[in-house]
C-alpha cells in the first residue's frame, strides 16, 4: 500500500518536473542592407509557443509557459532578458517588421526594417515626400561584402515551353505566359539581392531542353528551377534521378559532368523548396516526384523542376504570380542558410 501511495504521488508530480524543464534559445543577429535580422533557435515548442509584440520602438518576444535561458551566438542588437519567459530587443526606429518560423533547425526569425536616417545640411531638411515602397516580402542576406560566406552565386531560372509551345492552356491563361511572368518576378527579386540570376528564355521564343541545358551550364549555376504548370490542385517539386539501369542510350542522354555530383546540393534545395512552401501555403501543397530523364539531369548544378497548382484550381492573378515568386524566393534563401550553417 505504501508503495502504491509513493508511485501514485510520483505520477501527481512528473508534470511538474517535466514543465519545469529550461529551453536554451541560441540568439544571433545582423546586420543587412536594409534589415536587421533577428534569429532565436531552439526546442520546437519554444520556437511554436513565441509571440512577437511591437512596444514603441521596442520589439518585445514572449514565450508563454516556457522557461528558457539564452546563447549568444552573434549579437548585434541590445536585449534584455525581462523574466522567464521574455525578451525585449531595442533596435531604434524602425518602419516595419517580418516574422516568420522556419525548420531544419527549428527557429524564430525577425526581419526589422529600420528607418534610414537623414543627412543633415546646414540644417534639417524637410521629411522626404516620396512614397517610400513596402519592404519586400522576404529579403536575402547581403553577402556582397563577404563572398566566401555563401557559395550562391548564379541561379538560373528556367520558363517552361515558349514560341509555339504553348504548354497548357486555359481561358486566356496560357501556361508559356504565366511561367515566364513568375520567372521574371523571381529574377527581379534574385537581382535585387546579392546575387545574379538569369532566365533561359526572356520573351515568348521557342528553346529545345538541350538549348536550355547548355544556356544554364555555360553561366556555371549554383542552381537551377525550370518553372511549369501542372494539373494537381497542389505544388509538385520534381528531381533528377539517375539510375544504374538505364540503357546505354539512356545512359548517353545523360551523360554529363554529372548531376551525380550535384545530387547532394539538389536534395538541400529540395528541402529548402519543400520547407518555403510548407510555410507560405500549407504542407499538403506540396508534394516530390523523381523525374529521371529530363534537362534536370543535363544539368551541372543543384536543380529541380517545380510544377505550380492547375489553371482549374488557381486563378493566376499578379498577385498570386507574385506569392509564387516569392515563396520560392523564399526557398533559395533557406537553401544558402542550410549551407553556410
Amino acid at each position: 500500500m505504501k508503495k502504491f501511495v509513493l508511485l501514485l504521488v510520483f505520477l501527481l508530480l512528473l508534470p511538474l518536473v517535466s514543465s519545469g524543464k529550461t529551453n536554451v534559445l541560441k540568439l544571433r543577429a545582423s546586420n543587412h542592407s536594409e534589415f536587421l535580422r533577428i534569429v532565436l533557435e531552439g526546442d520546437l515548442s519554444a520556437i511554436e509557443a513565441a509571440r512577437v509584440y511591437q512596444r514603441q520602438k521596442n520589439i518585445l518576444v514572449k514565450f508563454p509557459d516556457q522557461s528558457f535561458s539564452i546563447e549568444k551566438e552573434k549579437i548585434e542588437v541590445p536585449f534584455s532578458k525581462n523574466d522567464d519567459n521574455s525578451i525585449m530587443f531595442y533596435p531604434g526606429e524602425f518602419r516595419g517588421l517580418k516574422v516568420f518560423r522556419l525548420k531544419h533547425p527549428d527557429r524564430l526569425v525577425i526581419d526589422v526594417y529600420l528607418q534610414k536616417k537623414q543627412k543633415r545640411v546646414g540644417r534639417t531638411l524637410p521629411p522626404a515626400q516620396e512614397k517610400k515602397p513596402p519592404p519586400p516580402f522576404f529579403a536575402m542576406p547581403d553577402v556582397r561584402k563577404n563572398r566566401r560566406a555563401s557559395k550562391v552565386s548564379t541561379v538560373i531560372i528556367d520558363p517552361g515551353h515558349g514560341g509555339y509551345d504553348k504548354g497548357l492552356t486555359k481561358g486566356r491563361y496560357i501556361e508559356k505566359n504565366v511561367v515566364l511572368d513568375i520567372a521574371r518576378k523571381l529574377n527581379n527579386l534574385i537581382n535585387r539581392g546579392a546575387f545574379k540570376g538569369y532566365l533561359t528564355r526572356g520573351s515568348d521564343g521557342f528553346m529545345t531542353l538541350l538549348e536550355r541545358a547548355e544556356f544554364a551550364n555555360a553561366k556555371g549555376p549554383e542552381i537551377f528551377l525550370s518553372i511549369h504548370i501542372g494539373t494537381r490542385k497542389n505544388m509538385v517539386i520534381y528531381l533528377p534521378v539517375i539510375t544504374d539501369d538505364a540503357s546505354d542510350v539512356v545512359k548517353l542522354y545523360l551523360s554529363n559532368k554529372g548531376q551525380e555530383e550535384h545530387i547532394q546540393k539538389t536534395m538541400t534545395l529540395l528541402n529548402a523548396m519543400k520547407e518555403a512552401i510548407t510555410v507560405e501555403f500549407g504542407e499538403d501543397m506540396v508534394s516530390i516526384q523523381p523525374l529521371p530523364y529530363s534537362i534536370l539531369s543535363k544539368t551541372e548544378s543543384a536543380s529541380l523542376m517545380i510544377e505550380l497548382p492547375s489553371f482549374d484550381n488557381v486563378v493566376y492573378t499578379e498577385e498570386v504570380k507574385t506569392k509564387m515568386a516569392n515563396a520560392l524566393y523564399k526557398g533559395l534563401y533557406i537553401y544558402e542558410e542550410i549551407k553556410t550553417n
